[in-house]
């Protein structure tokens, strides 16, 4: 009886922290669920009757961990949680600005772990270091990294201005670890790479993901005329979007006028970002976009070909049409949750659908490898398969069975970020806007 009233009385408490922390109608329609009353009830239980004790961070754990359930539960890909460690990291990112070494990383292994730099930063740390771009960290600080999330590793990494990070990385072709020591210093984040062919400049826009994104496009833009550029390619490829006030500037960027973008929540459509009159560039142009073209870069590409400012090159974009706000949690974690959609400057929703190019062409940069799979060959036998005019032997196993991959084209890196590398060899998309812009 005791111990039931004990129960009681601690589930009394976390009901008092609901009407706490709830606007009445809403913490009596929680109470209410038999759902909500079990969440309270279970986390009561396990402080009371789990057999092993409870430190207080396993404890936030679970905590976090039903956050993370209720959101996933939603099965809205752009609606998530982040806890305090990861929300700072996205916090820096927004500012386009923190202390790291200065390189560009990627997940080393298909599930999303691991660490590969993808580029280095001009003059940064990790470039005069002689780290380079392929090179695949083993450790942070004598800490094995190989399996950890590339968000954790990333973290790891960053510190505070003047502090010591050592790092140990696998680099092709050398037999053995390499082991670097860097000085972490204030970061910049590039968003924006040039380049030049003849009288037409090409800007590719990576990310809108912080506040640097206008102040880069407009030096950038500015540079190129200085060069005598008279034509413009504006490359949104594989730019997954970010922040809508980054997307409205780059598109006011090209637009004399008018409204940019419309946003619609749950009781209200209305013009969110109108052209301010103040353009960076009102000479001919093109927009490169393909299928990770997404939210913002949808934004621009949608304002830019509802006013026929320039035709649009590439494939049909991811269609992202809806946007997020983040809320700052008591625990210093981040909701982003998804609160409206956005419209086109003719009203157009683009959400699942994407927006068609004026010119459809396929993306070639990055062709899908060809791959095969067999079985019936005697084990171990070795078999001769011939592609394009190459032959190379894959080996049967024990089974009979036997596979081939070809390796993926490598993206084409430049020597350091801000830099384009262009390929017009096997880049159609490319090769169909000079034409464009040409003719």
């Amino acid at each position: 009886m005791k111990r039931r009233a004990w129960f009681m009385v601690g589930l009394g408490v976390l009901l008092a922290l609901v009407y706490a922390q709830l606007p009445r109608p809403q913490a009596e329609t929680f109470l209410q669920n038999p759902n909500g009353q079990a969440l309270l009830e279970v986390y009561q239980r396990i402080q009371q009757d789990y057999l092993e004790p409870l430190s207080k961070e396993k404890l936030d754990k679970l905590l976090e961990g039903a956050i993370g359930g209720m959101v996933q539960a939603l099965e809205d890909p752009f609606t998530s949680y982040s806890p305090p460690q990861r929300s700072t990291l996205r916090q820096e990112d927004l500012r386009g600005e923190f202390f790291g070494i200065g390189a560009t990383l990627s997940a080393a292994n298909p599930d999303g772990t691991g660490a590969r730099i993808e580029g280095v930063m001009k003059g940064l740390p990790a470039q005069r270091a002689g780290l380079r771009a392929g090179d695949v960290i083993l450790e942070v600080d004598g800490e094995d990294v190989t399996k950890l999330p590339l968000l954790d590793i990333v973290a790891k990494i960053r510190g505070r201005e003047g502090t010591k990070v050592t790092l140990k990385v696998r680099r092709e072709g050398v037999p053995a670890p390499l082991v670097f020591e860097l000085v972490r210093e204030r970061v910049e984040s590039i968003c924006v790479s040039t380049a030049k062919v003849g009288d037409v400049g090409y800007v590719a826009l990576e990310t809108f993901a912080n506040f640097k994104v206008e102040d880069q496009l407009e030096r950038a833009i500015e540079e190129l005329k200085a060069q005598g550029v008279k034509k413009l390619i504006f490359d949104l490829r594989d730019n997954g979007g970010g922040l809508l006030d980054q997307g409205c500037a780059v598109a006011s960027a090209f637009l004399k006028e008018g409204p940019i973008v419309y946003t619609r929540t749950k009781n209200l459509t209305r013009v969110w970002c109108e052209a301010t009159g103040q353009t960076l560039w009102d000479g001919p142009m093109v927009v490169l976009v393909n299928g990770n073209s997404a939210s913002a870069s949808e934004i621009v590409a949608g304002a830019l070909q509802d006013y026929g400012r320039a035709k649009v090159i590439g494939e049909k974009t991811f269609g992202k049409g809806v946007g997020q706000t983040p809320y700052t949690l008591a625990n210093g974690g981040e909701l982003t949750l998804v609160t409206f959609e956005w419209l086109t400057p003719k009203r157009r929703s683009i959400n699942k659908e994407g927006i068609t190019p004026d010119i459809v062409v396929k993306d070639t940069r990055f062709p899908t490898p060809f791959s095969l799979q067999g079985a019936g060959a005697p084990p171990g036998a070795e078999i001769a398969v011939t592609l394009n005019g190459k032959t190379v032997k894959v080996k049967a196993d024990a089974e009979g069975k036997f596979s081939y991959a070809e390796p993926q084209r490598q993206r084409p890196l430049p020597e350091d970020r801000g830099q384009a590398v262009l390929d017009l060899e096997n880049d159609a998309i490319l090769k169909r806007a000079l034409e464009e812009l040409n003719r």
